[in-house]
């Protein structure tokens, strides 16, 4: 073999180790980290001895049968971690803290408010009544006494500041819901990622299995040839083939651990623990069967599914009823107030003169009054709308911001999809050809008409396009599922025919 076609050979082995290296790097580092904070956690929380039951040690000398990991799809992975991610439990409690604050403005608007203050102490002593006096003032005789007193309040109007009130607080649930829904979306975009990177560590080391393999027959083969006295095949040949599997072999384990780091942190996205027996259920990363319709589309629903969108849009509409409320303070309140009272103390003769008056001993109501009440510091309230309006016109500009923003991201998530729908078209392509190569060479090279050029040549082409598919299968699917994250719909599958 000629010297420039074994530096040929060497130099597609060595790319094929790039590739490899590259593949395996990603799905050892990269992976982990997109789950990287919530597995410190859990692997850094306090482990507590637990005392070993009655019988342990006798149950330790039984022979335990292997437990078989449980296989879930893609679904059943992204409803697990739903259910149990900590961040959307978070989400949760604060749309059930906004519900809380509504109910307590629909009742404020509707229900008077009540009020009863209720007191017991010491009261001084005093005899006779005011005309007949029969204690002083600096008696030291002290008796028990109670009273109680019970106010209501009821607004009648209040320039639209009860409603503005509720429609605030409305506006402020709205808000959390659409945060939840956004919470949601990440996590379901989370754990979609780290599946499929599983997938594609996987599918990547089955590549290099089958090219380890068919490294080790083509150099047994070689060997042969050589030892029966074959002149096509030289010295050089067969230590390139050795370097060549040497290369290949030594990526296997790196991605077996890649593959094994992506799986365990797909487990604590979802809920599990990282050693629990929970597996993907796919054995080969495929594209997702979708069908992607025009831009116009996608377009049409962003403002009305985007959860970005209702949040933005929902804050507001709260921060504008919240000036009204603020606004409202310029004006008088009209209400209806009535009370009850009543004390008693045993020790002290009760005055029964309507003008004497007696703290201790007394009854007044129920009666009930109109009222008007009207806040005069208004350039309190002119400072606290303008700083309402400055808080409202912040949020504005950032919801105009968002509506390019979104527009932009949208179009740019779809022409990704666009893109890696083409590339993934291309390199099926190429990669059906890449096999056929392959197998052509090495049916040649088994018959003794192929030399060993021919063989690393094809083996090395057939593993760099079969890892560059894998890997646009994986950016299509993750593009697809970015173009759901960013519209907020769903891409449905393609109809049947």
């Amino acid at each position: 073999m000629s010297s420039l076609a074994g530096h040929r050979i060497g130099r597609t082995s060595c790319r094929r180790s790039r590739i490899a290296a590259t593949v395996c790097a990603f799905a050892a580092a990269s992976l982990l980290d997109a789950s990287a904070a919530r597995a410190d956690e859990l692997l850094s929380a306090p482990v507590v001895p637990v005392p070993a039951p009655e019988g342990a040690e006798r149950a330790a000398a039984v022979p335990r049968v292997a437990v078989q990991p449980a296989k879930l799809g893609l679904d059943e992975f992204v409803q697990r971690a739903l259910q149990t991610a900590p961040e959307l439990e978070v989400a949760r409690w604060d749309v059930a803290t906004r519900k809380a604050k509504l109910d307590e403005a629909k009742a404020s608007r509707y229900l008077p408010q009540f009020e009863a203050l209720n007191l017991i102490g010491l009261a001084p002593v005093y005899k006779g009544t005011v005309n007949d006096p029969k204690s002083t003032v600096d008696t030291s005789a002290y008796g028990p006494f109670t009273s109680v007193e019970v106010s209501l309040v009821q607004p009648l109007y209040t320039w639209g500041k009860l409603t503005a009130g509720v429609n605030a607080a409305t506006h402020a649930v709205e808000q959390e819901i659409a945060a939840t829904q956004g919470v949601a979306a990440d996590v379901a975009l989370q754990v979609k990622t780290l599946y499929w990177n599983v997938l594609l560590a996987r599918s990547v080391e089955g590549v290099l299995v089958e090219s380890r393999d068919a490294f080790e027959t083509a150099l047994e083969t070689a060997t042969e040839r050589r030892e029966q006295g074959d002149s096509e095949i030289s010295e050089l040949d067969i230590l390139y083939l050795k370097v060549a599997l040497a290369e290949i072999a030594k990526e296997v384990p790196k991605i077996q651990s890649g593959a094994q780091g992506a799986l365990e942190a797909l487990r604590i996205v979802s809920g599990a623990d990282r050693k629990d027996p929970l597996d993907v259920k796919e054995r080969l990363l495929e594209p997702v069967e979708v069908e992607i319709r025009p831009l116009e589309h996608y377009t049409g629903q962003l403002y009305d599914k985007s959860p970005q969108w209702k949040q933005v849009d929902a804050g507001v509409a709260a921060k504008n009823e919240e000036l009204k409320t603020v606004e409202a303070d310029f004006f008088p309140v009209f209400f209806l107030t009535g009370s009850f009272a009543y004390s008693y103390a045993p020790r002290s003769d009760r005055q029964l003169n309507p003008f004497a008056w007696d703290q201790f001993n007394y009854q007044r109501g129920p009666g009930g009054v109109f009222g008007i009440r009207w806040p005069l510091n208004f350039h309190i309230t002119a400072a606290k709308v303008d700083a309402t309006r400055a808080e409202l016109g912040k949020l504005e500009a950032q919801r105009r911001q968002a509506h390019e923003g979104l527009a932009l991201q949208l179009e740019q998530s779809y022409a990704k999809v666009v893109g890696a729908k083409q590339a993934l078209d291309k390199l099926q392509d190429g990669r059906k050809a890449g096999r056929a190569i392959l197998t052509l060479s090495v049916t040649n090279f088994d018959i003794g008409i192929g030399d060993a050029k021919e063989i690393l040549q094809g083996l090395s082409s057939y593993a760099q396009v079969s890892g560059h598919y894998y890997e646009a299968v994986r950016d299509y699917n993750l593009a697809v599922a970015a173009l759901e994250h960013v519209s907020g719909t769903t891409v449905e599958p393609p109809a049947k025919p």
